[in-house]
């Protein structure tokens, strides 16, 4: 009998082998792996996740100001250039080139350039040494003062004001030396120009057309490195068809504008400057003649009060005209010229995908280089020093998914392929020549040496005496990425770093004389360099990463829109306002519109802007409600599910206090799940000390979609939320269930936690199960001790059976 209960044992030990790695010492993958940042902070203000710093929300920082001669316009070099350190002009890079673009509509009227700079030593003194130039034209010679001129910090500045007839829409600043170096000279002199330079341009509209193909100018142009500003001109009291309108626009400039930001504001008068109308025959601006309405009408008109300002008709008989025409303009489908057009019918458009978001990478297929970096930068012959290395740092920027799911073992595969370049074997330098590869910059995933062995090298030097061909050596690397290195931050970045060895200052800068006096010819080939290219074939491959992501998370709503932009046309999202929306509920719409847009990089023309009485037409939607804690009926409605037990409404008075889970309850809790965070008590409004929130949760009209709520204490408080979600120091505190807005500031944002109670996306199965099983320790003993005692009955039977054939004397 005592063979059967050992058999019995072993099974179960096997049993407990097989399904030990559902636990493992591991809490539930996600909020570990996914959110590693908040795992060191207080459960009430976690420290948000770190974004690289392309493509985040915000326009560039410089300073505009109205005066009678135009728009004045502060560029530094910090923002236009990207110039966030100080770039040396020295020997072997004797020239620092600024590229920065101008809007087409505007012309310049004065133009005032103004450097700091701070010189080495060994130039104090001299005369005539530095030559700036505006698009090949010499604008002005700089000469260095004396150790006297310099202020404490080792600079001077110097203006030079500029011809404005050299501007034009596209332009290269050039500051160089005026003579060619001296490359034998064992003191080069050298200059580092502050990214605190600056250009002060005066600047006027220019008069443009009434025709059609100049839009979206003047209302956006691609080459304003400003904040989109467009302002919408409704009824009063805009009908549901005139808001679905507006709410399309709104997101088809905030796909144009991109990380420069869109701020989209609505009105019931003509402005001063350009604008946009909105008018069907019934629901029109009071005081603003329209042009006749005969269908789907779009019109480019002046403005009648203001010269240069246009007015964009957008103009239908009912609302579903009205949307047709907001639909041929973010489709592009108006005719090449004329001032307006009737729009009978549009083609069909293919339906969209999910997660085929133009800002995101494909994660549906294996995705190249070229597709993410052109081609021209993926090379590198040392022309670019890193401090005193010959090396360069390239980032693959990826804008991802939010939901892919990082857990355990699954991986992204890279395919990488280079080829290099060696010296010139006549160098009797020794070769030195590495690569390095990391994600988001953390640990190396791959560390190669390029050089090759003394024997190889004299096999290439044979073969290039044989054949007189440019020697080059291709390299391909798999990697293997982990996924969990992802989290669920937007931005993720392929760090690549190209190391030729120790840089010789003097070889580059013969290098570079002789390219430059040799009049385009090919450079002298003992000072050419070695050079690494990395093939635009190369891939990287996320189609395998299943889609999941626990809800709800305000840090994927806030940096990708999501989960409202898995369909990029916004087919599955709904704005919800109230009955009767106030201009700055309509306003925080259109923000929030503008933002979703931004996310995607695709006008949302399918979105549905509704009201709370047309709730039920959207139910299985995605939902964005906004209004006011006393406006929006649904706060009170859907307050069960909200993380808020009341709110304020006008005569209310003092709220109760908030109320806290009782001790048992959490110590139950724990026994079920492994919490992560405490649970987030029900806040009263006034408990978050805040007057404007934005909070997450499951819908009520339908398991797992999800509902943003922005909330006011009063309309005029909701502009603190769609502020906040435009810039980009605030936009990255926001996270978790609830995010409270107390001000302008980065504290003024205050995130909530807690665990996730539902998800977005679907896992495999066995996946799930595990991840499942993960958190919830008393689950998984269940799980572990029913797989027992059915292993063992099993094993039971079949001994019974073995037994009482061996009594029978039949065959085992």
């Amino acid at each position: 009998m005592r063979r059967p209960l050992n058999l019995k044992a072993a099974l179960a030990a096997v049993t407990l082998c097989l399904l030990a790695p559902a636990w493992s010492g591991q809490t539930r993958g996600t909020p570990e792996r996914i959110e590693p940042a908040r795992t060191a902070a207080a459960p009430e203000n976690p420290v948000p996740p770190t974004l690289p710093p392309p493509e985040t929300a915000g326009a560039l920082k410089f300073d505009v100001r109205r005066s009678a001669e135009g728009r004045e316009l502060t560029l530094p070099f910090s923002q236009i250039g990207q110039v966030h350190h100080p770039h040396e002009v020295r020997r072997g890079q004797f020239r620092q080139r600024l590229h920065f673009e101008l809007r087409t509509d505007e012309l310049v009227r004065r133009a005032t350039l103004t450097l700091m700079l701070a010189p080495s030593p060994d130039l104090l003194g001299r005369n005539d040494l530095l030559v700036v130039k505006l698009n090949s034209e010499t604008v002005g010679r700089i000469a260095v003062p004396p150790a006297s001129g310099l202020d404490r910090s080792g600079q001077f500045s110097t203006r030079l004001e500029l011809d404005p007839k050299l501007l034009t829409d596209s332009n290269e600043l050039t500051v160089q030396f005026a003579a060619p170096p001296q490359c034998d000279s064992a003191q080069f002199p050298r200059v580092s120009v502050n990214g605190h330079s600056s250009l002060q341009l005066t600047v006027q509209p220019l008069p443009l057309a009434n025709d059609l193909s100049v839009l979206p100018s003047p209302f956006f142009d691609r080459r304003d490195p400003g904040q989109t500003e467009v302002t919408l001109v409704t009824s009063d009291r805009p009908d549901g068809s005139t808001l679905q309108a507006a709410g399309q626009l709104a997101s088809w400039f905030g796909a144009l504008a991109g990380h420069r930001g869109a701020r989209i504001r609505s009105r019931a008068d003509l402005p001063a400057g350009h604008a946009i109308v909105l008018a069907t025959a019934q629901d029109r601006p009071a005081g603003v003649s329209l042009p006749p309405i005969t269908g789907a009408t779009v019109v480019l008109g002046s403005h009648p009060s203001r010269p240069g300002a246009k007015v964009l008709y957008l103009l239908g008989r009912d609302g579903t005209e009205l949307r047709r025409a907001v639909e041929a303009l973010v489709r592009a489908q108006l005719p090449a010229q004329g001032s307006s057009a009737v729009i009978d019918t549009l083609p069909e458009v293919a339906p969209r995908q999910p997660h085929d978001a133009l800002r995101w990478t494909g994660t549906q297929r294996p995705v190249r280089f070229d597709e993410l970096v052109p081609q021209e930068r993926l090379g590198f012959s040392g022309t670019l020093p890193d401090s005193m290395h010959n090396s360069m740092t390239m980032s693959l920027q990826m804008r991802l998914p939010p939901d892919l799911f990082p857990w355990r073992e699954r991986v992204v595969p890279v395919d990488l392929r280079l080829t290099h370049s060696p010296r010139p074997f006549s160098d009797p330098r020794p070769e030195q020549a590495s690569i390095e590869l990391r994600l988001n910059n953390e640990e190396p995933l791959l560390a190669e040496n390029l050089a090759a062995g003394q024997p190889r090298r004299w096999l290439e030097q044979l073969w290039q005496q044989i054949d007189d061909k440019e020697v080059k050596r291709e390299h391909r690397h798999r990697i293997r990425l982990p996924v969990e290195s992802l989290g669920t931050r937007s931005y993720n970045a392929v760090n690549i770093r190209i190391d030729h060895g120790p840089f010789d200052e003097r070889a580059q800068c013969l290098r570079e004389a002789q390219a430059e006096n040799s009049q385009g010819g090919r450079p002298d080939e003992a000072w050419s360099l070695p050079s690494t290219v990395i093939d635009g074939s190369s891939t990287i491959d996320f189609s395998d990463v299943p889609h999941y992501l626990p809800m709800p998370d305000l840090a994927a709503f806030a940096n990708a829109g999501f989960p409202f932009t898995r369909m990029a046309d916004l087919s599955e999202t709904a704005i919800v306002l109230p009955d009767l929306p106030m201009r700055e509920e309509i306003d925080a719409m259109l923000g929030v519109a503008s933002r979703l847009g931004e996310g995607s990089g695709v006008a949302g023309r399918l979105l549905e802007v509704v009201r709370v009485r047309e709730i039920d037409r959207v139910a299985q939607r995605e939902l964005v409600v906004i209004g006011s804690a006393g406006s929006q009926p649904l706060f009170t409605e859907w307050v069960r599910a909200m993380p808020f037990r009341d709110l304020p409404v006008a005569g209310s008075g003092d709220l109760p206090e908030t109320l806290e889970v009782p001790f048992w309850r959490r110590w139950l809790q724990g026994l079920w799940q492994r919490p992560k965070f405490p649970p987030l008590p029900q806040q009263t409004f006034r408990s978050v000390e805040a007057p404007a929130v934005i909070a997450g949760f499951e819908s009520p009209l339908r398991a797992g979609r999800s509902v943003v709520a922005l909330i006011g204490a009063t309309a005029a408080d909701l502009e603190l939320l769609t502020d906040a979600l435009a810039d980009a120091e605030r936009l990255r505190r926001i996270h978790g269930h609830l995010s409270s807005v107390r001000d302008e500031t980065p504290e003024g944002v205050r995130p909530w936690y807690a665990d996730p109670t539902y998800g977005s996306g679907e896992l495999p199965w066995l996946t799930r199960l595990r991840w499942e099983l993960s958190n919830k320790p008393v689950l998984l003993w269940l799980v572990l001790f029913g797989a027992i005692l059915a292993l063992s009955l099993i094993t039971f039977v079949l001994l019974q059976r073995h037994a009482i054939r061996r009594r029978a004397g039949s065959p085992l």
